[in-house]
Parts: C-alpha cells; structure tokens; sequence
C-alpha cells in the first residue's frame, strides 16, 4: 500500500481497523475484497477523490475525471506557479485561461507572439514590441538610492550576458562613477545617463593592458556594445515609460528578434525594477498586487548559470524568492525543467505536469511534485490539455485543463492599426549628456563628443571554415535573407551552425525588420567582426548609411523607383534617396526613429526645393516625428509620411508613364 500511495487513505485504514477488530472469517474475507477493490480502483486513477472547491477567491483550472472543477486559490498563486510540458502540450492556452480570470494585472514576455492575439477578445490590453519599448535600466526606481540601484544592475546584466565575478565589480565601479558624473549622488533627478553613456564612459577609459584591469574592460565593453547594437531604440531614452502607471495595465512584452542576451536582460531587469519599487514603497503584505508571465523561463532561471561558482548565486533568484512577500506573483513555463534552476523549481508553490515525451524532463518533476509510482505511471499517458495539478504539499489530481479558443490573426500590421493610438500616449524623455559628462569623457570639446573606435577586444576569432564561407556570403549580399544563405549548405542545419558560430563569436548580430510579406532576418557586422574582416583582408563594400536595416530600405526602395521608371540614387544631395521625377526633385529620408536630426534633414532637403517622403517603420514614429515639424515650425506644405512596409512592390509609387 505505501507503493500505491494509500498509506494515508482514510477508507483503507478504516476497513484495516475493522478487519483486526473482528474474530469472523467471513467479515475478514469480505473486509479482503473490499481492499482488493480499492486497490484495483486506486491503480486505475491513483488519487484521491477531488472535492469541488471553487468561488471568487479561486480561478477554475478544469474539470477532474469525475468531473468535480479543479481550481487554484488566488492567495496559492501569489506563491508562484510552474508549468511543464512538451511543446503543444497545453501551456500557452493555461495561461490565456488563468489570464481572463485574474482580478489584477498582468505582465506577459512574449518570446513567441503568442499573446497579442488576446486582443481579439479584450481591448484592456497594452502590447509593446520591443521596437516600441522606451526603458532605461541605469534608471533607478522611484525611492531606490542610485547606489543600490548600481548594484543590482550590475549584478542582473552581468546574470544576463554571464559575466564573472570579476567583471562584474568592474562594471559596479563603472556604473556609480558615471551616476556621479551625472551628479545623482546630489539627487536623484532627470537626467538619467543610459546604456549609450555607460558604453562610452568605459570606451574613454585609460588602461594599463598588462593589467587584468583591462580584459575585464574590454569584456564588459564587449557585452555593451553588443547590447547596445541588438536592442535598437529599446534603451535610447533619459527616462522610460512610467512602470509605477504600466503596473495598474494588462501589458504584453514582446521580445521576439531580440537575441538572447537582451531578452534575458529586459526581463530580469523588469522584474528587478518592479521589486525594488515595491520594496521601497512597502508595498508588503497587501495580498497579490500583480502577476508576471513568463513561458521558455530556462533563459532566465537557467540551471548551468546557477552551478557557476565564479558568478556568484544569480541575483534574480534571490529576487524571485523575495517577490511573493510583495504581493507580485510569477507564472512561468518550460519544455525542460531540468535546465531550470533548483531556485525556481523550489520557490514554485504550484505546479502543473502537462504531457512531456523527454524522460529526464518528465522525471524531474515528478521528483518535485513527489509522485508516487503510480501516480507516475498514470502521468506518463498525459495527452494534450492534459495535466497532474499540485499546490504545495497537498495530494496531485489530475486536470483536464479549460480550452481557451482563440483566433490567431493579428500581425504586425493589424497589432500597429489597433495600438499605434496607445504607443503614442506613453511618455518617455530623450537622452542629455550633462556638461560635466561631456568634459569628463572629451576634455576640452564644446560639442557633444565623438564615439571612439572599440578597443579590439584581446580574445582571437577563430572561426571554422562553414562559417568563413556564411561570413563571405555576408560581405558580398548583406540584404540576403538568412533562409536564402542556408542553401548554400548541404543542409539548413550546418548552415545554422555556421550562422551560430558568428554570433557566439561576437562578429555578427542579428537585426529583424517587419515587411508586408513578414519578417525578415539580416546580419550585421559588430566592431570585432569588422576588425576579424580587415585582419583578413576582407574589404567591406558599404553604399548607403547606417546600420544593415537602415541601408536594406535605402537599396530597397531605389529599386522600386528604378522599377517605376525613375532615375534614384544613394546618398545623393545628402538625401537617403534621391529622385528625379518629371516635374520635381525628390528627397526620401528614412526614419528609423524620432530623432532630431530628421527635421534638420527636412529643412535642408525644403531649401532646396525638394519635395520630402519621410518613411517610418510604424505609426507611432510617424506622429511623433509630425509633432516635431510642428513645434520647429516646418512648412509640412512639401512633405509627405509613408509607412516602410507599404512598400514591398513598385506599385506604391507612380510609374513613370502615369
């Protein structure tokens, strides 16, 4: 009976008892079958009967086999809830499910786009692409001193990019000088320095390379550059959306095209963020405040991270243990729970076994959920929508979990139309670099100061001939989708690999851009994969300017206008693109961003007598480049704004003989 887990069962210990009580053949015999009976029942569905349990206070799971509702109390998820199964299996569709039901907010990271679709069905939705997230992470939350604030950034972006200890003291001392050049010792007030700042702060700095001062340097360089690269426009600001406002909304993070790091990086310093206001706030004790959601959680709670002695014990495990006490619950999600950290898998006071076809996998929850042999047994036939539910020391029952439809639709375009009004509404302040910053970095210079050349980071590339051959093809078709570089293996997987190889050799980066035939990957050079190039004797043949998703659009549209019928140039009159059409000139600025520098652009082009196309990647830049115009007081008589994805064939612009 201890194998079959009914040691504690009430009915058997009550016909054992009775059996032992009495003298009679016939009674013990009967008393026998009963046993039998139970066990043979008990081997079938080896777990106890569910008693049905579900009001306000509970969010309905699904029904059990005998048809009683199965549900999680509110207060129970505030301690954490972990769900694992194979792809397919059910996740997603359990967190749209306890989604719909939570009476407080919530945030989602999206690595999928699986979330967006929800507004089909619920317009209290915020879904922020990365392309439209303003966050800046030297920030510090409101109430936190800047020098506690130095410390978890750098614990959490050396977690994320997996520096060492040593690096990581290196990048503290780093972060607190530039808040003192920024004065913030002094108070705590706008402006912030960012990223940007920080990168150039440690370029400046003088050092001995016979040190080891100067590989921890130009590592963390390294990993700044890197982040600064990948994440686009993500961490261009002074001061970020407002998060104590974005806590009371129902917000989706989506992080797909973002490499690894970043995204790593955007969730775990959210997290941070959030617990070190409630902290400060004393925001303790009020009962469950607000949910994250978090699926592919290994990225973040990763259990070889977590085995590096040289790191120390990941800060966001410490976080996460914390964040109960503050009423912020986390709903994470995995294929593989044993790649995730012993913290999460400890600190998780529910958790759903959902079909896993991986033994090592499905044995390692099963080992945290204490399953019996049985009860083993009987999780091994899980199918899709299927789970074994535990909530903390209570007895597992299976679910079979509430199907949530949902129609999958909404793209790129779609999400743009439905949130660019949203996107608009949210205020963020741009970057100034205070003069004592200024003269500290460029002693000496009265305009902003120029970017120094990367040091060459001392580490050698060594790359493997698949790899040289995918970095060639780069150099001679830098817009050449990356399915397309595939087929010159002998297989997508080897030529994979040899994408990989590049990226985990810091030489190249991927940048994604949205078109109306969808999403597109490109490669780009970083300042090491140009250096490996010249060290090479590669040359690097670049026509336009700025980075590889900027240039892509220049050669793009020169073609539709070519196709047209129009004679177009690059770089012509200072211009992205310029036209020469029957009755008038035309300059085509592509704006990537709401920068400054576009409206000079403008000016310029308009002196000129040129007319202006200003093509945006979304709505949101487009306004508030118009607002812009407006406040410089620029004629918008001669200046037209388009949407990049508008133009995918030549029909978007008037043909020659028309």
């Amino acid at each position: 009976m201890n194998q079959a887990g009914l040691q504690d069962d009430d009915r058997i210990q009550k016909l054992l008892k009775a059996g032992i009580a009495t003298n009679s053949p016939s009674l013990q015999n009967r008393i026998q079958k009963l046993i039998q009976l139970r066990l043979s029942q008990h081997s079938q569905y080896p777990f106890h009967r569910t008693p049905e349990g579900y009001g306000y206070d509970h969010l309905l799971l699904g029904t059990s086999a005998t048809g009683a509702r199965v549900s999680l109390r509110i207060d129970d998820l505030a301690k954490h809830l972990l769900a694992v199964g194979q792809s397919g299996s059910g996740k997603t569709t359990l967190f749209y499910n306890l989604m719909s039901q939570l009476p407080v907010p919530f945030w989602a990271f999206d690595r999928k786009q699986d979330y967006r679709h929800l507004l089909n069905q619920r317009s209290d939705l915020v879904v922020l692409p990365w392309s439209q997230l303003r966050f800046n992470p030297l920030k510090p939350p409101e109430g936190v001193a800047p020098r506690r604030w130095a410390q978890v950034f750098s614990e959490l972006f050396s977690h994320s990019t997996s520096l060492l200890s040593g690096s990581t003291n290196y990048l503290l001392k780093q972060v607190i000088q530039l808040y003192k050049l920024y004065e913030l010792f002094n108070e705590n007030s706008p402006p912030y320095p960012s990223l940007h700042e920080l990168e150039l702060l440690v370029k400046e700095e003088k050092v001995n390379y016979v040190r080891k001062t100067s590989n921890y340097r130009d590592t963390v360089l390294n990993r700044l550059e890197a982040m600064n690269l990948s994440a686009g426009t993500i961490f261009d600001c002074s001061t970020g959306y407002p998060v104590p406002e974005l806590l009371n909304q129902n917000v989706v993070f989506e992080l797909d095209g973002l490499n690894r790091d970043v995204q790593n990086f955007v969730t775990e310093i959210l997290f941070a963020y959030v617990y070190e206001y409630r902290l400060s706030q004393a925001h303790r004790d009020q009962g469950l405040n607000h949910v994250f959601f978090l699926d592919e959680a290994k990225q973040v709670f990763s259990v070889y991270k977590e085995r590096q002695d040289a790191a120390g014990i990941p800060e966001i495990d410490d976080i996460t243990a914390k964040m109960r006490e503050f009423g912020e619950a986390l709903v994470v999600g995995d294929q593989e729970a044993s790649k995730l950290t012993e913290s999460i898998r400890a600190n998780t006071y529910t958790k759903l076994l959902l079909s896993t076809g991986d033994r090592n996998q499905f044995n390692a929850v099963t080992k945290a959920m204490n399953l019996s042999e049985l009860q083993t047994e009987y999780a091994k036939q899980l199918d899709v929508g299927e789970a074994v539910y535990q909530s903390g020391n209570g007895s597992p029952v299976p679910v079979n979990l509430r199907n949530y439809p949902l129609q999958k639709d909404i793209t790129d375009q779609d999400l743009e139309r439905r949130m660019a009004e949203k996107w608009s509404e949210l205020p963020f302040e741009e970057r100034q670099r205070p003069i004592r910053f200024k003269e500290y970095v460029a002693p000496g210079r009265s305009n902003e100061p120029q970017e120094p050349n990367i040091v060459e980071d001392p580490q050698e590339v060594d790359l493997s001939d698949d790899a040289k051959r995918f970095l060639q093809d780069v150099v001679d078709n830098p817009f050449k989708p990356l399915t397309e570089r595939y087929e010159k293996f002998s297989s997508r997987y080897k030529g994979n690999n040899a994408k990989n190889e590049l990226l985990d050799n810091g030489v190249a980066i991927e940048r994604n851009l949205s078109t109306s035939d969808g999403r597109l990957k490109l490669l780009e050079f970083t300042d090491k994969g140009r250096t490996y190039l010249e060290s090479q004797g590669i040359e690097i043949k670049q026509e336009g300017r700025g980075g590889v998703v900027h240039r892509y659009w220049q050669h793009h549209i020169k073609q539709l206008f070519e196709k047209a019928g129009w004679t177009a140039e690059i770089e012509v009159f200072d211009t992205d693109i310029y036209v020469h059409m029957d009755d008038f000139e035309l300059a085509v600025e592509i704006a990537m961003g709401n920068n400054a520098r576009e409206i000079e652009h403008v000016d310029k082009h308009l002196s000129k007598n040129f007319e202006v196309w200003i093509l945006t990647p979304d709505k949101s830049v487009r306004e508030r480049l118009k607002q812009r115009l407006k406040n410089s007081d620029t004629s918008l008589d001669h200046v037209a704004f388009r949407l990049l994805y508008d133009f995918t064939e030549s029909d978007a612009i008037p043909s020659q003989q028309g």
